[in-house]
């Protein structure tokens, strides 16, 4: 029977302690829509991984990164080829190591993006999620984990519009009050939501917001 639930529920790092002290051979497998991940376990240690285009130990430590998605696990599946035979345990110690730089140096990256986007004229919040709808950087913004998880929303959608009807990827997006708008934009994997003033030039907002996306992160 196979097992079934989500990474933010179980994490992944316990599921590959699991297998390889139980030295189970198993599927481990992350459907993400538009990626899979996969993960072979056998002999004890994980034995081939692929995410999307990548493979073997590339493939672990990108996999490492997801937070939250359905998963599931399969007892019995053999391995279709050994890509990885690093130790289960280095290979895990040197994905959280990589997450690690990566994430410190993302924050660096999101602190000096919204101190410039502040500086923008007419600017007055700043709100940054991951695609899932978590909060990575937020100032200004009133009820944050409830626009969250709507402009996440909103671009999945969009997006997934934009896939079905061939009109191409989702860049920025205006919705109009009274007295203020919000700037919907992706920045990279992520979701940038603005608060601005009714009368600030959108045109300066967006070329402010393709000058942080081409920076280096």
């Amino acid at each position: 029977m196979a097992l079934v639930g989500n990474l933010k529920d179980l994490k992944l790092a316990n599921i590959v302690q699991l297998n390889c002290l139980e030295k189970n051979e198993a599927l481990f497998t992350l459907d993400l829509r538009q990626k899979v991940g996969k993960i072979y376990f056998a002999e004890g240690n994980i034995v081939h991984a692929t995410f999307g285009n990548s493979e073997g130990e590339e493939a672990v430590h990108q996999i490492l990164k997801i937070k939250e998605g359905p998963f599931k696990v399969e007892n019995d599946v053999p391995p279709p080829k050994r890509t990885i035979t690093t130790p289960w345990s280095n290979l895990l110690l040197e994905g959280l190591r990589i997450i690690d730089e990566a994430t410190e140096a993302k924050g660096d990256a999101l602190t000096k993006f919204s101190k410039d986007i502040k500086n923008v004229n007419g600017v007055n919040g700043v709100l940054i999620c991951s695609i899932m709808g978590e909060i990575l950087m937020e100032e200004g913004i009133a009820n944050g984990k409830r626009a969250s998880a709507a402009m996440a929303f909103i671009t999945r959608k969009i997006e997934k519009i934009g896939r079905a009807s061939k009109f191409g990827t989702f860049k920025t997006g205006i919705l109009s009050g009274k007295t203020e708008r919000k700037v919907l934009s992706k920045w990279n994997e992520d979701v940038v939501e603005l608060n601005v003033d009714s009368k600030a030039s959108i045109e300066v907002i967006e070329q402010s917001l393709l000058k942080a996306e081409s920076a280096p992160r």
